[in-house]
């Protein structure tokens, strides 16, 4: 199985379900503690601002990453993680249709068993 903490900025691995998973909490509980980390400490606005900016740029791009790993895992090709963009300029209660639809289907369509074309079984 693939660790949930390793190459999170990788696009040439597969990524199985349970390590999509555990990588996906673990960058929800980093902002959870960024966020408290902010509060706790005085930081200007300014400070405030940089630092949420910096962790959603490379959280956007670990959310990209991690996406297209398991996508690659059920032999879709990464690029439909960039579906991300246009549904998150739908209506709000489409978009959150949208988006847990597509997180579930992610967390339950099992991998492709043995190797694929974007590389071997993430379970091996």
């Amino acid at each position: 199985m693939t660790s949930p903490f390793e190459d999170w900025f990788s696009l040439s691995i597969r990524r199985g379900r349970k390590s999509f998973i555990y990588a996906s909490l673990i960058l929800l509980l980093l902002l959870f503690l960024i966020f408290f980390g902010i509060e706790l400490l005085d930081l200007s606005r300014k400070a405030k601002s940089l630092i949420l900016m910096v962790y959603f740029f490379l959280g956007l791009i670990c959310s990209y990453t991690l996406t297209a790993q398991r996508l690659r895992d059920i032999s879709l090709t990464g690029w439909l993680a960039l579906l991300w963009i246009p549904i998150s300029f739908a209506d709000e209660s489409l978009r959150f249709t949208l988006t847990s639809a597509f997180a579930l289907a992610l967390w339950v369509v099992p991998g492709t068993k043995g190797d694929n074309a974007y590389g071997s079984s993430p379970l091996a």
